[in-house]
């Protein structure tokens, strides 16, 4: 059985995209490893990604350069995800994103206080 189905894995893709892109745009180096987690995580069942992918890219077009909104997405997706998420899958979700956060060698203020917060959250319904 698949530790995601397709519409959480979804949530779960968008928002490491959108975490990665707190810092004004997707480092080559975080969208490979966003893309292993899709290749290790995306079930032949659920279709092509390349659909959902088109998707996620539109929206993360219109919100690389908009800091409010893109902060508002990602606390929109964590409190959906925090309610959705067992443990499992939180520990899943912040361990890719800490990869995807640190696959560009540089963690700026911004991309830490995302992620602190985003541990704390998850967390907190341990």
């Amino acid at each position: 059985m698949e530790l995601f189905d397709k519409s959480t894995l979804t949530t779960v893709i968008f928002l490491a995209a959108l975490m990665s892109a707190v810092d004004g745009d997707i480092d080559e180096e975080e969208w490979v490893v966003i893309k292993q987690f899709i290749k290790s995580h995306w079930s032949a069942e659920f279709g092509e990604f390349k659909s959902v992918q088109a998707q996620i890219a539109d929206h993360i077009k219109k919100l690389v350069h908009n800091p409010a909104a893109l902060k508002k997405k990602v606390n929109q997706l964590v409190g959906i995800l925090r309610k959705k998420l067992s443990m499992k899958q939180k520990e899943v979700l912040l361990n890719l994103v800490r990869e995807v956060m640190m696959a560009d060698k540089e963690i700026n203020e911004q991309e830490e206080k995302l992620i602190d917060q985003l541990i704390k959250i998850m967390e907190a319904d341990a």
